[in-house]
């Protein structure tokens, strides 16, 4: 359960899969002693496939949930749709002071996570104003979700080019 609890922590595959990989050795060996004692308590020798065909069910089934997990780490997703609503709940607070935001893009890359969002300062605001603000939402999403790195693109909100996605950059 250590190395379980570790791989989560960390948001190790490899430690995760090791510890599922013990977990599938303690459920052999608990059903290998199940499966001989019912057979000896019960006298019908049925008991001892069965269980055997449970375990090995066991083994397969958490042997293709590492594979496509594994898989998935070798491959650029986005952040759980948790962490994504965290994100969105902390802009939240500053919409309401007037701030705006668009073009949010999350993506897990291993143990790594990578969040990118424009931030949309009123016009007036000194550079130093709205860098000071980048650089307070960046460690505020740092302290929300340990291990992400935030790049936060300042614009100005009556620029109507802010409003866009699709300019050259």
């Amino acid at each position: 359960m250590i190395l379980l609890k570790g791989g989560r922590k960390l948001n190790s595959i490899a430690l995760h899969a090791d510890a599922h990989h013990l977990l599938t050795d303690v459920w052999t060996s608990l059903g290998a002693i199940a499966g001989l004692g019912l057979v000896q308590v019960t006298g019908q020798s049925f008991w001892d496939p069965l269980i055997a065909f449970l375990v090995a069910g066991n083994i397969v089934w958490t042997g293709i949930r590492l594979l496509l997990e594994s898989a998935a780490g070798l491959v650029d997703s986005a952040i759980s749709p948790a962490q994504q609503a965290q994100i969105k709940k902390l802009l939240q607070n500053y919409e309401e002071q007037g701030i705006r935001f668009h073009a949010l893009r999350t993506r897990r890359a291993g143990k790594r996570q990578f969040v990118e969002v424009h931030v949309l300062v009123p016009n007036h605001w000194t550079v130093k104003q709205g860098h000071d603000l980048c650089d307070r939402i960046e460690r505020e999403i740092a302290e929300i979700l340990p291990h992400t790195h935030t790049i936060t693109h300042l614009e100005p909100t009556d620029d109507p080019l802010s409003w866009t996605d699709d300019r050259l950059l």
